[in-house]
C-alpha cells in the first residue's frame, strides 16, 4: 500500500526547523520555558510529554519496526525529531527514508513538544491577537480548533489484513453533534501569567487531563470525571436473593468512553461481601471494543458508552453478604498483553525495559463505592 499523504498524521507536522528562522533561542520544550515558565511546568505533567518515553508505545513499537514509523508523526510530530527523513507516495513498507541530518534525539524524548502545535510557516502560533514577543508570532484562532487535536486523534485507516489504525475520536465526537472545542474540556482555562514576570491573563492548562492515567515516567495530573453511578440500590428480597442495580453514565465526555486506543476498556467489579470483609460472590462487566488481530484485523464488538448514555446494569446472588463493593477501572493495558509484551522482552525483543512495565500504570480505579444491602 502507498500512502498519498491526505491524512494528516502520515507526515511529520512539520518540516525540517532550525532555531535561526524561528528567531527562537531552541527548538527544545526547556528553550521555551525558560520564558513560558509555568506552561512548561504544565507542558511536563501531560501525557504528551511522554508520547515517546511511554513504556506501552515503545513495546508496541517495536513489535513491527519496518512499519513504526508512521506512528512517530503522532508520537514525535516535528521532523527534527525523526531519525529518517519521509516522503509523499512512500509505500508502507520497503519505502526508501534518508538520514535526517537534523535529527535531535534529546528533542524526540519530548514526545508531543511545544513546536508540535505551535509552529507555523510564519511564525510561532499564538492565541491571542497582539502578542509582542522576541521572536515571530502569528495569531492563529485555529490552535484552539478540534482539527489541531484531530490531526492525531483522528487516525482511522486499514494499511494491511492485520496491520490497523483505529483511533476515532475526532468522529465520535462530530456523530454525537458536540459543538464544544476538545479544549473546551481537555485545555480548562487557568489565569496565570504566560510569560515569567508578565500579567496575569486568562489561557488554556496545558495539562490535557484526560483518564487519569499516567505514562510511567509521567505521573497522572487531575482527570476528567466524565463517569456517574446513578440509582444505585441492592436489596435481599423475600426468596433469599440479593439484587444490585445502578446506572452508568457517560455525564461529562464529548466522546464514547473509553475513546482512543481499542485497547482501553472499563472493567465493573461487584464484590458481595461478608461481616469479615471476605468475597463471597462477585460479578464482572466489561466495557469496550473487542478486536482480533491476526491474520485479519477486525472488531467484533464495541459496547461503548455513548456521549451522555445511561446504561442500566443489574446482578443477582443466592450467597448471603452484608454489603457489595462497587468498582469501575479503567484499563489502559490488560494483563494478556502486559504479558506478551514481557515475554517479547524476554526473549531478546527490543523494545522498553522489563522493570518499566512491571511498574506501568496499566489501570485506574475510576470508582469505588460501598452499596449496603436494603
Amino acid at each position: 500500500m502507498v500512502l498519498g499523504g491526505a491524512s494528516p498524521w502520515e507526515q511529520p507536522r512539520t518540516p525540517v526547523l532550525t532555531r535561526d528562522a524561528l528567531e527562537v533561542t531552541g527548538l527544545s520544550a526547556a528553550d521555551c520555558g525558560v520564558c513560558h515558565t509555568a506552561i512548561y511546568k504544565e507542558w511536563k505533567t501531560s501525557i504528551h510529554a511522554a508520547a515517546w518515553t511511554d513504556p506501552q508505545f515503545q513495546a508496541e513499537l517495536h513489535k513491527d519496526p519496518e512499519v513504526a514509523w508512521l506512528c512517530l508523526n503522532c508520537h514525535t510530530p516535528v521532523a527534527n525529531q525523526q531519525p529518517h527523513l519521509v516522503t509523499p507516495n512512500q509505500p508502507v513498507r520497503g519505502s526508501v527514508m534518508p538520514v535526517n541530518p537534523a535529527f535531535d534525539e534529546a528533542l524526540r524524548s519530548e514526545g508531543v513538544t511545544c513546536l508540535s502545535c505551535h509552529w507555523t510557516p510564519d511564525g510561532i502560533a499564538a492565541p491571542h491577537e497582539g502578542v509582542r514577543a522576541p521572536h515571530a508570532t502569528v495569531y492563529t484562532p485555529g490552535l484552539t480548533s478540534d482539527a489541531l487535536c484531530a490531526s492525531c486523534h483522528q487516525a482511522k485507516a486499514r494499511l494491511e489484513d492485520a496491520l490497523v489504525c483505529h483511533f476515532n475520536t475526532g468522529q465520535e465526537k462530530q456523530q454525537a453533534g458536540v459543538t464544544q472545542s476538545c479544549t473546551d474540556c481537555h485545555m480548562p482555562s487557568v489565569e496565570r501569567p504566560v510569560v515569567a514576570g508578565g500579567a496575569v491573563r486568562t489561557g488554556g492548562r496545558h495539562t490535557w487531563p484526560g483518564s487519569g492515567l499516567g505514562k510511567g515516567t509521567v505521573p497522572a495530573v487531575t482527570a476528567l470525571e466524565s463517569l456517574k453511578l446513578l440509582d444505585v440500590e441492592a436489596e435481599r428480597t423475600d426468596t433469599a436473593v440479593t439484587r444490585l442495580s445502578f446506572v452508568l453514565n457517560n455525564a461529562g465526555a464529548g466522546h464514547m468512553v473509553p475513546t482512543g486506543d481499542p485497547e482501553r476498556f472499563l472493567r465493573i467489579t461487584a464484590s458481595l461481601l461478608g461481616a469479615d470483609g471476605s468475597v463471597r460472590d462477585s460479578r464482572q462487566w466489561r466495557i469496550g471494543q473487542m478486536w482480533t488481530w491476526s491474520p485479519v484485523a477486525e472488531k467484533t464488538s464495541d459496547n461503548r458508552l455513548g456521549v451522555g448514555e445511561r446504561r442500566a446494569f443489574s446482578w443477582e446472588t443466592t450467597s448471603v453478604g452484608d454489603e457489595i463493593f462497587l468498582t469501575i477501572e479503567h484499563v489502559r493495558l490488560s494483563q494478556e498483553n502486559l504479558e506478551y509484551h514481557l515475554d517479547l522482552i524476554a526473549s531478546g525483543h527490543p523494545g522498553p525495559t522489563r522493570a518499566s512495565l512491571l511498574s506501568y500504570p496499566t489501570k485506574r480505579t475510576v470508582i469505588a463505592q460501598r452499596v449496603s444491602i436494603r
